[in-house]
């Protein structure tokens, strides 16, 4: 069966961000075996974290890398063969590449608005701010080429043309959809889903890690931090896993999630949340200045209160369109109805 250019290219485009995780990977393994045996500055007997912390952190990254390249290479092998589930795959990456390169491009767009007066730390050089401003919109630019090529793979994929040629290499399955409701999965849920399978163990990386956690306006350290990201991590994955098997409890908890952004903007609004948040600010930054073996880092450049406004929008709007096709999929959430009755088969006459 001859492949479109489109499916070569996106092909094409998998095998070559695999080579740069497994690149990642080597890259991480050096790095965690060079501090293994040399250590980093700071990194002595008073530092604040052990000194194996380092290590287990680049090999940890290492290991994140290289499911990431499996994933990768999994799916174009599937896609090469025009199997249906690398369609889907490939719909989640895409999903991924799009919202989270959409909010980078955004950003970086508005960074150089928003903190014209972009900062430095007082023992280190001034950085033009033209060049500044300048690294943004290049940065900017990156993020919109990979925000295109996220929407481009989202619509081409989306196709019922596409859809046809990968359900032709696809065994006829009568039996019913495998889902608690007994309807079939529009594929904007599939790809939500998949997005929350992913997200949640992402958040269970923090469990590793010394990073406070800011919820609300309180910060959290140590085991209350954990405590609170193995929460949303576990919940993260569950309703994952309930949108994909189609339970209503999960599109709805998706929606009861969402009273969090606005609270947490009227939040940093006031005086107390702002110095709540620079507290946070302060306690992500000394870990900072131990993994970098920096004496100082460069102040926040987004602590004011319009950046914070633009921030928690942008956040929100990206929640709205998942909302949005929640609400648009609803039906898909709702028991089907049973099949009709087979007619009854009319016995022949004798003679």
């Amino acid at each position: 069966m001859k492949r479109p250019v489109p499916v070569v290219l996106t092909a094409v485009l998998l095998g070559l961000l695999a080579a740069f995780q497994l690149l990642i990977v080597v890259l991480m393994v050096i790095t965690g075996v060079v501090v293994l045996h040399k250590g980093l500055p700071g990194s002595g007997p008073n530092a604040p974290l052990p000194p194996s912390f380092l290590p287990g952190l680049f090999f940890g990254m290492s290991v994140f890398a290289a499911a990431i390249a499996v994933w990768l290479i999994f799916t174009l092998i599937g896609l090469v063969r025009m199997r249906l589930w690398a369609r889907y795959s490939v719909l989640v990456i895409a999903g991924l590449m799009a919202a989270f390169g959409g909010l980078l491009m955004v950003s970086s767009f508005a960074i150089p608005f928003l903190a014209p007066a972009m900062p430095t730390a007082a023992n280190q050089p001034t950085v033009d701010p033209h060049v500044m401003r300048g690294m943004f919109f290049v940065f900017g630019a990156i993020y919109a080429l990979v925000t295109a090529i996220g929407v481009a793979l989202l619509v081409y994929f989306n196709q019922a043309t596409t859809r046809a040629l990968f359900l032709l290499n696809t065994p006829v399955n009568l039996d019913p959809p495998n889902t608690s409701t007994g309807r079939v999965r529009p594929t904007a849920v599939t790809v939500i889903s998949w997005i929350y399978l992913v997200s949640g163990p992402l958040c269970l990386v923090y469990l590793f890690l010394p990073f406070p956690a800011f919820f609300l306006g309180f910060v959290l350290y140590g085991t209350a931090a954990h405590a609170l990201y193995l929460f949303f991590g576990g919940l993260v994955f569950a309703i994952g896993y309930g949108l994909l098997r189609l339970h209503n409890w999960a599109r709805l908890t998706v929606f009861a999630l969402f009273a969090i952004c606005p609270i947490q903007m009227v939040m940093f609004l006031t005086p107390w949340g702002r110095h709540q948040f620079q507290a946070y600010m302060d306690a992500a930054n000394a870990f900072n200045e131990h993994l970098l073996g920096a004496q100082a880092v460069q102040p926040n450049i987004a602590m004011s209160p319009g950046a914070i406004v633009f921030f928690c929008v942008l956040g929100m709007a990206g929640y709205g369109v998942v909302l949005w096709l929640l609400h648009r999929h609803r039906a898909a959430f709702t028991p089907a109805p049973p099949a009709p009755p087979m007619p009854a088969s009319v016995e022949p006459v004798a003679g």
